[in-house]
């Protein structure tokens, strides 16, 4: 079983100074992707775009979970230290929490973390060598654990189609997207609490936007085979718009919208507009 409990010194969605805020008060390796504290049951993962010429591509896969890779920069990753306290954390009572690297010493808390399950891939190690990569499968929970919404406990079919998920509605569909992880799961539950979410709140916001792009306030450019004006799910806090969500994090854009946060030469300014603009959305 996993044990999902909630850790209050870290908001999701917050910004923290990795040395200030994060090193100075618990300690731990203050540089490289995996930080343990030695004095408290924490345990800080890293992720960054910059990683991915050495070969560390961590992203959010479709079925909502987050894959990182492990520690070791040449040759094949062993399952030691920071690897194995990830593995382990469970048995040792550690919590995991994830931060995306934004440059300059800051972080963003993206949630705390489960580790599911590992495998090994094939991956570049930092001369370029092709070695044996060690990749955790990570469960992420962006609510805390808190959020109020979820009293209802609604349950679905992680193997439900598309349709059906598109039949429910915009109150349902909330309530399933800021579901928090069971406290205590087995792996496979978490699997599809993670999917579940995942699905809920791309068709949520969608709805949300009811056909008017959430940025410009256009209407949607086009509809979709199945009739549906076709808008875009976006992540305002993360670089992917894969994985879990929260309904406060993710906006409906039209492509003109997307396509200028990502590539747009003020898509950064663009972004953050954005993300203010979704807190009103969402109180409104």
């Amino acid at each position: 079983m996993l044990n999902f409990e909630s850790s209050p010194s870290f908001k999701p969605g917050r910004v923290y100074n990795r040395r200030e805020d994060l090193h100075r008060h618990y300690g731990g390796q203050r540089q490289g992707g995996i930080s343990t504290p030695a004095d408290y049951d924490l345990i800080f993962l890293f992720t960054s775009a910059a990683g991915q010429e050495y070969g560390y591509r961590d992203e959010f896969r479709p079925d909502g979970t987050f894959w990182y890779v492990g520690e070791g920069q040449e040759g094949h990753m062993e399952m030691t230290r920071g690897n194995r306290a990830i593995r382990d954390h469970r048995a040792d009572g550690k919590a995991l929490h994830l931060f995306e690297g934004l440059g300059e010493g800051l972080v963003r808390h993206l949630g705390q973390a489960a580790c599911l399950s590992h495998h090994r891939e094939d991956r570049p190690d930092v001369h370029g060598n092709m070695r044996s990569a060690i990749v955790f499968e990570l469960a992420v929970e962006p609510t805390n654990g808190r959020d109020t919404d979820s009293a209802r406990k609604p349950t679905g079919d992680y193997k439900e189609s598309s349709r059906k998920w598109w039949t429910r509605t915009q109150e349902e569909l909330r309530a399933l997207a800021v579901q928090p992880f069971p406290t205590s799961a087995s792996e496979e539950e978490i699997r599809k609490a993670a999917y579940r979410r995942s699905k809920a709140v791309k068709i949520y916001v969608k709805k949300r936007a009811d056909g008017v792009c959430e940025g410009c306030g256009n209407d949607a450019p086009f509809h979709t085979t199945a009739g549906r004006p076709y808008l875009e799910a976006h992540h305002v806090h993360r670089v992917s718009d894969a994985g879990p969500d929260h309904p406060r994090w993710v906006i409906a854009l039209c492509p003109n919208c997307h396509r200028r946060v990502h590539h747009g030469q003020d898509g950064e300014q663009y972004n953050e507009r954005l993300a203010s603009e979704l807190d009103e959305i969402e109180l409104s």
